[in-house]
């Protein structure tokens, strides 16, 4: 097809806001739409090649494939190599081992379905995953292995009404999407039928499905493009419902810019030489930038400052700029009118190598760094989630509830004839507790009604999975049941001090001892690996600026409020900061959280000493 200077344009537009907000600028809050626009361009070069060439009589399959192996592998198996290389030196054995198995899903184009069972793409702990980004690639690669595919049957089977068989498939995902972000928002983000509409749009924009307009209109269609994209990337957050349907103005943007930009104003923009320039290295910039941002953090601080950020944008430019230069142009000049047979085997081979390297990798990550007794002993933590300890402290699926999972009324709230009642009611913040509770008071039946997110309190935000009890024992449970006293622990929020209150004067009408725990620490990022990383370089100093700063001063006003009511009030943050000296480690050595604030049971049990027998 004819080389659209713009398209580049529209490139460098889709590149620049997701590097910069991984860099730190908060302000641009959209900014990870980016990936959204480039699966519409994908959707629309790829359909516009493929329809082209069938129309020739030219497209093969073998072809196809052939080209996507020289565009793609060469620049992500150079990056993939030099990410597992780097994370052989500098990171802790089990990050080294999530990297490796993240290379190896990456490498065969399938990372969107690994993250989407390991990883949210927002928050402290992906920060730390130096090859969360590919999983976008994962998408686009599922879609050209199946693309072609579906044209050829589409083509036969409905040859005029092409554009009608896309926009029909398009709207089957936009409505799996709306689906899938209320019920499974991992998946609604990672996978690739909640993003197909995306790619298909950019399919009908090659289609013609866009009605021919004059020149005054596709000015405006394509200015109002340009808004749509400036509007998603100053409006959406990673509170908002995405892919669907907020992702839907990026994409519509993206969409019309393509469909109606070409000449008009918007295309002067998006032609100007250091546009295509930022346009031309794309790629290379999408497949660095991550890398670098990740080891950068994991070495220095998990908070970018604004140097610190304007260092990794310029080191993420110098990479790719060698990347798009000595990998991406050599080998499509050099193999860009090859035989698809020797590039498929020889991608092949290379993709068989990559995956044998990875899996050594692997297998040796605890060798590959000398690491001091004591760190290796904090690090270890990082899995802890796997360990008996965690386990004894969550009735995880079953009194402690996730998404998709249901409250066992029955097993959770059994009442004891004999002991007096206490119920732990929360989200994970209060389930934590529960173990050290029971060994703290062994001579009362300690029951647990706990969930993901699920504060205990009513007219909050809350997941799906939290409607089953929350209410229930608000409403119906404790209005049935005569208990002895209640532990009420969550992750507050400020703004809710109010609510909190109203629940704690309601409780205390029905005769239940109340005690409130407070917020505890939380950091930016994963506390055994900062600590782990901080023991290495003798300086603890990252702790301190990645400690959340609002959570004393929240603290402090729950507090107050709690002694007005007459109820106890008992605070981790103080306990574990006295002085505001934090403690980095529990009473038997290792870090005092597991993750950016929950606590190991070993430190949960020394704050529950604290706490002194309900009346």
């Amino acid at each position: 097809m004819k080389y659209r200077p713009d398209i580049d344009g529209l490139r460098a537009v889709a590149v620049a806001p997701i590097v910069l907000f991984h860099a730190g600028l908060q302000k641009l809050s959209g900014g990870f739409i980016g990936v959204d626009i480039f699966f519409v361009i994908s959707g629309f070069l790829i359909t516009s090649i493929i329809m082209r060439e069938m129309q020739d009589g030219a497209f093969s399959i073998a072809g196809f494939y052939r080209r996507r192996v020289v565009r793609i592998f060469p620049a992500l198996f150079v990056m993939l190599t030099a990410t597992l290389v780097a994370g052989c030196l500098l990171l802790l054995p089990d990050d080294l081992r999530v990297l490796a198995a993240s290379a190896a899903a990456a490498a065969g184009f399938v990372s969107n379905v690994y993250f989407d069972s390991r990883a949210g793409y927002f928050g402290g702990a992906a920060e730390t995953i130096p090859l969360l980004h590919t999983w976008s690639l994962g998408v686009e690669e599922q879609f050209y292995l199946f693309y072609p595919l579906l044209l050829i049957g589409l083509r036969r089977v409905m040859p005029t009404r092409l554009p009608l068989a896309l926009a029909l498939i398009a709207a089957a995902s936009f409505g799996l999407s709306l689906t899938w972000v209320g019920g499974a928002p991992n998946a609604a983000f990672y996978l690739l039928p909640s993003r197909a509409w995306e790619l298909a749009l950019g399919g009908l924009v090659a289609l013609g499905a866009f009605p021919q307009a004059p020149a005054p209109a596709r000015a405006a269609l394509a200015l109002a493009g340009l808004g749509l994209i400036a509007m998603g990337l100053g409006v959406i957050t990673s509170a908002s419902a995405f892919p669907a349907p907020w992702a839907l103005s990026p994409c519509l943007g993206a969409a019309l810019l393509i469909a109606y930009g070409a000449g008009g104003p918007t295309d002067r923009l998006l032609t100007t030489r250091p546009m295509r320039a930022l346009g031309a290295i794309s790629y290379s910039l999408y497949l660095w930038h991550w890398p670098i941002i990740t080891f950068y953090r994991l070495q220095t601080d998990m908070h970018l400052t604004l140097a610190g950020g304007a260092f990794v944008v310029a080191a993420a430019l110098a990479a790719a700029t060698a990347s798009y230069l000595l990998v991406e142009r050599w080998f499509l000049r050099r193999f860009r009118q090859s035989a698809p047979r020797p590039v498929l085997v020889t991608g092949g081979a290379a993709l068989a190598a990559f995956f044998a390297g990875a899996f050594v990798v692997h297998a040796r990550a605890d060798l590959w760094r000398d690491l001091p007794p004591d760190v290796r002993r904090i690090a270890s933590y990082v899995d802890y989630r796997t360990w008996p300890d965690h386990q004894a402290q969550f009735i995880e699926g079953v009194c402690f509830v996730s998404l998709g999972e249901i409250f066992d009324r029955k097993a959770c709230l059994a009442m004891s004839p004999t002991k007096r009642n206490m119920l732990v009611f929360g989200d994970s913040h209060a389930a934590q507790y529960w173990r050290a509770l029971t060994l703290r008071f062994p001579e009362w039946n300690v029951m647990q009604a706990t969930g993901a997110a699920c504060r205990p309190m009513h007219g909050v935000s809350t997941e799906a999975h939290c409607n089953d009890f929350v209410p229930y024992v608000l409403d119906d449970f404790l209005t049935h049941n005569r208990i002895d006293a209640i532990v009420l622990g969550g992750r507050w929020l400020a703004g809710e001090t109010a609510r909190l209150e109203a629940t704690i004067r309601m409780l205390q009408a029905r005769g239940i001892d109340v005690t409130i725990i407070g917020p505890g620490v939380e950091y930016e990022g994963e506390f055994p690996r900062m600590l782990a990383m901080g023991l290495l370089r003798g300086d603890l100093s990252a702790l301190d600026h990645a400690r959340v700063k609002d959570r004393k001063p929240l603290n402090d006003e729950i507090a107050a409020m709690v002694a007005r009511t007459g109820a106890r009030f008992l605070s981790p943050y103080d306990i574990e900061c006295p002085e505001g000296r934090c403690r980095m480690t529990d009473p038997e050595g290792g870090p005092f959280h597991y993750d950016y604030g929950h606590i190991t049971l070993s430190g949960t049990r020394l704050i529950i000493e604290r706490l002194a027998e309900p009346r």
